[in-house]
């Protein structure tokens, strides 16, 4: 009797860890990106209530089902020039714990995968200029580099120089 032929089994590898992904965004022309962990979502906002006396970072305020929205522009903290938008806002909702702002943006230009992230200071990037003390690195994206964001940092940045940040009520 014959025997059936025997063929290796190849070894079962686990899965390759998930990329990270980025959720990329263009401000006042430059593109940017953060971590899709810090990013909620993308929200158009029609109508918003000016704080009297905000810092000038400060928009205004807006409802998103029921939470009073802190709505910021950070050019100015990354170091763009400062425009003030008028009418319909786009804006990208962040979050870090409790603590969370939508700001201003041109444009969403979606969520992408990213591999590695090149520290801030690192030698590769010292020609890049980006808004460093803000930033978690650099990511590689359709052959550009991009400053990748730390959402804490930024939202950090925001709430020393104001009260203004939404924060969700603990159940």
């Amino acid at each position: 009797m014959t025997q059936p032929p025997v063929f290796p089994v190849p070894p079962v590898l686990p899965d390759a860890p998930p990329a990270r992904r980025a959720c990329l965004f263009a401000l006042a022309g430059t593109r940017f990106a953060v971590d899709v962990r810090s990013a909620r979502e993308v929200v158009l906002f029609d109508e918003i209530t000016a704080v009297p006396r905000a810092p000038r970072h400060v928009v205004g305020v807006a409802n998103l089902r029921g939470t009073v929205m802190p709505i910021v522009d950070v050019r100015g903290l990354l170091g763009l020039p400062e425009a003030r938008p008028a009418g319909s806002l786009r804006t990208l909702v962040v979050r870090d714990g409790a603590v969370q702002a939508a700001v201003v943006v041109d444009a969403v230009l979606g969520l992408e995968p990213f591999e590695d992230v090149v520290p801030a200071d690192s030698p590769t990037v010292a020609g890049m200029r980006g808004p460093r003390p803000l930033m978690a690195g650099w990511i590689r994206w359709a052959g550009e580099t991009l400053a990748l964001l730390d959402v804490p940092k930024i939202l950090a940045a925001l709430a020393t120089s104001t009260p203004v940040v939404a924060q969700e009520a603990s159940a």
